[in-house]
Formats: C-alpha cells, structure tokens, sequence
C-alpha cells in the first residue's frame, strides 16, 4: 500500500496524522478539511487541528477522506504571468532583451560607501562608482541577495534596511517589495535606481545612459525617440544635465529643480520606459516544475514520505494554507507577525506597511499616475493608511524557499527550521500602535511535524531559469 493510501486510510477512521503520535480522536477537519472534519475542528482539535484541550492534540486536522493531492490543488501548477495592463511592453520582446541589458549594467550606479573588507560583501573600494547593478542584489537561485555578509540587510552602494527579495517569479505578485511599496513591478527599478543605498544614481543619469549606449534598442520600443538634446554634441545640450534627480527631503534645489517642467517631463518619460523594460525581461524569470508540481500531476516518488505528511501539517495543524495560498503560494496580503528587529545594521524598528503606503500613494509613477499605461486600473482605489498596517509585511511566496536564505524581510532567520520555531511560538511582539494577525498563535507542534514540514518546503525549488537570461548583456 503506498503511503497516500495508508494516510487516507489512517485519516477516514478519524486520527490524527502518522506524524502525531499524541494524536487524540479530538482531531477534526481542521481549516482545509473535507467533508467530513466539523467546522470547528472536533471537541478536541481547535479549528486548524492546534491545541486540542482534553481529547488530544488535534494531530495536523482530518483529511475528510479527501486525497492528499485534493488538499492543495490550488496550489498547482504554476499559471501563465498574470497580464500587467499599467505596462504596455510587459510582454514586448524586444523591451525584454533592453530590460536584460540595463539589469545588468552597472555603469549608472554611483559611489560605494564601503570598502570590500572580505566580510561585508562590498562591491569594491569606497568612492569608486560604476560597481552596482540590479543583479548585484538579485544573483541567487531565486533572484534575492546571497552576497552581503552578514546576509540581513543588503548591502548596494550602502547599506540598505531590509534583505533583497527574490524576483524570479516575482511578476506573481499583486504588490511589490516587502512593505507594498509598489503597485507595479515596473516602478520598482525606478526607486532603487535613485535610491543612496541600493544604486545611488538619478533619472538624468539613466537617460544619458540610454542615449548614449542603448539609443537604438530604446527607439526600437518606444514611439517617442530619445530627445537628440540629450546628446553633449547638441547646440542645447545644457537642457538635460548629465546628472541628476529630484531632491529628497531636505536637500537644496539641484540640476533637475533647474530644468523646464517639459524637459523634466521628457525625462521621466525616459526614467519611467527604463523601468518597464527591467519590469519585462523580470516577467521571463519564471521558475516551474518543482518536485510538489510534479508530484500533484501524479507523480507519487517526486515528493518524500516526510514532505507527503508535511502536506498535512501545511494545511492543518501548522496553518500555513491560509496565508500561503494559490499557486504562487501567497494570499498577497499584508500581515503583522511581530518578527524582531534584530542582526546586524537592521533597523530598530521598521513599521512595514504603514511606512510604505505613503510613498506609493504620493507616488508620480503608481499605477494610478500619468505614466501608467491604465491609470483606471483601480488598483489603489480605496487604499488608505490606517495603523493596522503597523508592523505589516507582504506575505513572501514560498516557491524557490529552499533557495533563498535567509528569511523574512531583514534576514532575520538564516534557516527554514528557524522559521517554523518561529511560527509555532506564536510569532514575536508588533511594533507599538500594531496589531498582531490572530492566526499567529502557538502551533505546538512536535518535532516529527517540524522536520515533515520542512521537508514539504523544499519541494517547492522549482527548475532553474535558463541559462541564456542570467547571462550579462550589457554593453561596455
């Protein structure tokens, strides 16, 4: 009898999972049980098959005779990219093969703050520029940070506040980055190309850089051409200084405060096209196939007899469907979970959400903004910043886990197994005005249920992204 045979046999007379030993016939459906598990999870097992007072532990929650495979069917396969109508050239080739070239160009970016040591990561000698690409924070398997040492915050031209996201399967997302600071993932590139700690370069920088050495990938993708003005050779060049961006916070009035408001609309025109064409080859980083993919179209040995009981805990006692849901295995929601401002350079406090909401509304390039190709999208209709969101991190997808430490939005757990103790302690302290999602309490699970859950995770390292997209194609 093969494994998911004798757990479905073991489930339909109503114990608890092989995995838990203490077990008790309390145990019910649990959240995502079948038919035949009560809304309530039993008399004994609470409603996610937790903490099951008198009759038991609750084991990981009854099956309701379903099939394993019937348990997380939604969580496979990996669809197509989801359509972004903010962008017009997310699916244009030749936006894509421009976007690859400027991920990995390093030209642009301005000066490093800190010298290579042999223990921070650095990129070279401090007060040298040129040394920072996006793929300088995106190298690993799964597209996040694997370089700067201690792995909590990344480390750009400075130090930044929290690690690097993954982007392979990143166009997944509704929202992007950690806090939901971006409601398009073309915007993204367009703060961290400005931004003093990841890239420390400027709008005018970036369309020099495209007339200069890009010109004709630019004008073969976008109607309007690249303003000859921008070259030095123009009898008007003094229009488009060769560097500079928007002042931030209390800086003096600079180059770009100096321009025409029609000439700084032509350039960000320009700024805006550069982060859609990053935001299209983006969308090629797709990673699928994964061994739980393949065990859910059949395949019964892709998957261990550990990860096939994990199964069981991820939708049941552990929980972990209700957030970690769909096949992107993320309800792209935003939860306060109290993860502790700790490691080294991380923040003492970083508020999530409520600190990010602002910036993106007051953002010129959201997707409600001019440069949106469908600012009607409604995207941000209704978003307002309330205190709920203290403390309020997007929920990451669990594809490519086991290719991405460390975790959670500062490093703060450098291994899988850390995290689940995390979780089954019932999370940690929000930040002061937050407050705690509920569904983050005590789990009590045993170490069996620990070490199966684990193993399901890594099942979801899907297949590398080819080879011909992570190849450096910048131009000299």
């Amino acid at each position: 009898m093969s494994l998911r045979r004798a757990l479905l046999a073991v489930l339909i007379i109503g114990c608890g999972a092989p995995s838990s030993p203490d077990g008790g016939s309390g145990g019910g459906a649990g959240t995502a049980g079948g038919s035949g598990g009560g809304s309530t999870g039993g008399s004994g097992g609470g409603s996610t098959g937790g903490s099951g007072g008198s009759g038991g532990s609750g084991g990981s929650g009854g099956a309701g005779g379903g099939d394993l495979r019937g348990l997380v069917a939604t969580h496979s396969p990996l669809p197509a990219v989801p359509a972004d109508p903010t962008n017009a050239y997310a699916d244009n080739a030749a936006a894509a093969t421009l976007g690859q070239m400027l991920y990995f160009d390093k030209s642009y970016s301005g000066t490093l703050n800190h010298s290579a040591d042999g223990g921070n990561g650095s990129l070279g000698l401090a007060g040298e520029a040129g040394k920072v690409s996006c793929f300088s924070c995106h190298a690993s398997a799964s597209g996040d940070d694997n370089r700067s040492i201690p792995n909590n915050v990344s480390l750009g031209t400075d130090y930044g506040t929290r690690n690097a996201l993954g982007v392979v399967n990143s166009s997944f997302y509704q929202w992007t980055n950690w806090g939901g600071r971006f409601d398009t993932q073309w915007s993204l590139p367009l703060a961290v190309a400005e931004n003093r700690a990841l890239m420390k370069s400027g709008r005018l920088d970036i369309a020099h850089l495209m007339f200069e050495k890009y010109r004709a990938e630019y004008d073969a993708v976008f109607p309007t051409p690249l303003d000859p003005s921008l070259s030095g050779d123009a009898g008007d060049a003094s229009r488009f200084p060769l560097t500079g961006r928007p002042k931030q916070g209390t800086e003096p009035d600079g180059a770009w405060e100096a321009m025409t408001a029609g000439d700084r609309a032509i350039i960000n025109r320009i700024y805006a096209n550069y982060g859609k064409a990053i935001a299209a080859y983006m969308r090629k980083l797709v990673s699928r196939n994964a061994p739980f993919d393949r065990f859910m179209a059949g395949q019964d040995d892709a998957i261990s007899d550990s990860a096939k009981r994990g199964i069981l805990v991820f939708v049941n006692k552990g929980d972990c469907a209700g957030c970690h849901s769909g096949p992107n295995f993320s309800d792209d929601q935003f939860h306060a979970i109290g993860v502790p401002q700790t490691g080294p350079r991380v923040p003492a406090v970083d508020n999530g959400r409520f600190a990010d909401v602002p910036a993106l509304l007051s953002s010129p390039f959201n997707s409600a903004g001019a440069f949106s190709d469908k600012p009607d999208a409604g995207k941000l209709d209704g978003l307002v910043l309330s205190t709920s969101m203290i403390g309020q991190f997007r929920t990451k997808s669990l594809r490519g886990l086991g290719q991405s430490a460390p975790y959670m939005h500062s490093g703060q757990h450098a291994t899988i197994e850390a995290v689940i103790d995390f979780y089954d302690q019932g999370g940690g302290a929000v930040p002061d005005g937050g407050m705690k999602d509920p569904r983050v309490r005590p789990l009590g699970l045993t170490a069996q249920e620990k070490a199966d859950l684990a193993a399901f995770l890594r099942t979801l390292d899907g297949e590398p992204v080819p080879a011909a997209l992570l190849m450096d194609t910048s131009k000299p």
